[in-house]
């Protein structure tokens, strides 16, 4: 059985996923771009964009936990390894001359995936206070949210799937509570922070999660030069037996549709559906607090698969409403089957693209 210094180890490789939803540089995709005052020489020392840019930091870091799900992984340009879905996000910026910074207060539940621990699901709520950092490097402007404190950060453990890792929490009752060691990474985890960057006196504006160096851009898979919407752009890892939730994402138009890009790696094949948010709500909630991936719960709105080494490109007319997309490397959903003697764990790495843009 796992010792209490082992359980630490464990619990802080596991928990660790939690930095990147204040953490980990994540890919936004282009749709992270924002036009902030067009023709205005970036200079910190303007208090009218400098207020604009924390305010974009601050609406767009509470928009991709809210709207999104926030990616979560282990260092920047890894995959994603899980999840946090925010159910509230509330935040203030304060542009004092005595106190300048931002902060943020969130609960929410996710999920996240080791190899020691097989699938984690949780929930979380803490409060985090931000300073702004401005920097100039080749006429961009970067802001860098450094942390000032971390107050109030509460980790509970919802499900673990690894029956190792199970037994090591159960050896450790009464000496070390999961829930503390979880609320101590997490508090560490909180303190990474997050970037805004604002390249030039066009006024295009980026976000990243994490610290993204001065000169460099949050990272992408795909390079896309389109009129689409963007809507993500970025890499997970979807384990055998789990699944990843993307969204939901919102179709706005009924004459338009959804343009799925994927590319995968590592398994033969992994399946894809887009289903309701109503339905995506409940599979998510399921597979949070339950372990094992979660079956179909209803009649998704697409179902397809793809295969290791050629990249699917598929457009979805779907009518007006919110949808998630659903990735999947079991049995559970789909029409693929992993192979019943897998050696290791045979993970699915997926970059995949959602564009949205009127039906060709």
């Amino acid at each position: 059985m796992l010792s209490v210094r082992g359980l630490r180890w464990v619990l802080t490789l596991s928990f660790g996923l939690l930095n990147a939803s204040c953490g980990s540089r994540e890919s936004m995709g282009d749709g992270s771009l924002r036009v902030l005052g067009a023709g205005v020489v970036n200079d910190p020392a303007n208090k009218s964009l400098r207020f604009d840019m924390l305010k974009f930091g601050l609406d767009r870091f509470c928009e991709e936990m809210l709207k999104a799900g926030a990616a979560l992984k282990l260092s920047d340009r890894e995959p994603v390894l899980g999840r946090f879905y925010a159910e509230s996000c509330q935040s203030q910026v304060i542009d004092e001359e005595a106190r300048k910074s931002f902060v943020l207060q969130y609960t929410g539940k996710g999920y996240a995936w080791t190899n020691v621990t097989g699938k984690l699901g949780f929930t979380s709520r803490g409060l985090v206070e931000y300073a702004p950092d401005f920097q100039l490097s080749d006429g961009a402007l970067y802001v860098y949210f450094r942390p000032k404190s971390v107050d109030a950060a509460v980790f509970q453990l919802l499900t673990v799937d690894s029956q190792l890792a199970q037994a090591g929490i159960a050896a450790t009752a009464g000496q070390l509570s999961p829930d503390e060691v979880g609320k101590h990474v997490l508090d560490s985890q909180l303190k990474r922070g997050f970037t805004v960057i604002r390249y030039g006196n066009d006024g295009r504006t980026d976000f990243g999660v994490g610290y993204v160096p001065k000169g460099e851009k949050p990272y992408k898979p795909f390079d896309i030069s389109t009129t689409k919407a963007v809507l993500v752009n970025e890499r997970t890892e979807v384990h055998l037996q789990g699944q990843d939730y993307v969204g939901p994402l919102t179709v706005t138009d009924s004459g338009s549709a959804l343009f799925v890009n994927l590319e995968l790696d590592g398994a033969d094949a992994v399946d894809y559906q887009l289903v309701p948010k109503a339905v995506g709500d409940a599979m998510l909630d399921r597979y949070v607090r339950s372990p094992g991936p979660c079956p179909q719960l209803a009649p998704p709105a697409f179902d397809s698969s793809a295969a290791r080494g050629a990249r699917a490109v598929q457009p979805v007319p779907l009518p007006v409403g919110q949808y998630y997309l659903v990735l999947d490397n079991s049995g559970a959903l789909g029409r693929s089957q992993p192979p019943a003697a897998a050696a290791g764990d045979a993970a699915a790495r997926v970059d995949y693209a959602l564009l949205l843009g009127p039906r060709d």
